[in-house]
């Protein structure tokens, strides 16, 4: 009976010694992203024009890069085009590519082109900007046009 004890005693003992400690910064974060947050449109679109100029400043400085049609900046798809380039098909895409069409027709008359954020629908935001011509990707590759394709959800997370 006393070995029966004395082991029963001892997995207690060893049981309880160890316990390991977990650090729930990381949970604590991650349940944040859940909180229920009121936000107003206007501060969606604060956050996705912030954004918008970030990405923008970034290919149009010395962001040196292959030449793709699309990569990921900053966790968000950015899209490079050439105006010249685009065809029919491309500029039936809805309101992406009335804007698209609106871009190539200011290229064509020699306009000034301008930064622009769209709605597209509930849950998707499109940011467009020029591609300077002294900016490296359009050096190396001749893309004279962005497209940020902004999530709603993502945009409100991001705003604290």
């Amino acid at each position: 009976m006393k070995p029966l004890l004395l082991i029963i005693s001892s997995f207690i003992l060893i049981s309880c010694g160890n316990v390991k400690r977990v650090d729930t910064a990381e949970v604590k974060e991650h349940m944040a992203e859940y909180k229920i947050r009121k936000v107003s449109k206007i501060d969606i679109l604060e956050a996705a024009n912030k954004l918008g100029k970030s990405i923008s400043e970034k290919v149009n400085g010395d962001f040196n890069i292959e030449c793709v049609d699309a990569l990921t900046l900053e966790n968000q798809k950015v899209e490079l085009l050439n105006l010249s380039f685009l065809n029919e098909e491309s500029l039936k895409n809805g309101k992406i590519g009335e804007i698209l069409e609106a871009y190539k027709f200011s290229k064509e008359q020699n306009q000034a082109l301008g930064e622009n954020l769209q709605i597209v629908n509930d849950t998707l935001y499109f940011y467009t900007f020029p591609i300077k011509k002294e900016a490296l990707v359009f050096k190396n590759c001749e893309k004279d046009l962005g497209v940020i394709y902004l999530s709603k959800q993502q945009l409100i997370k991001s705003i604290k």
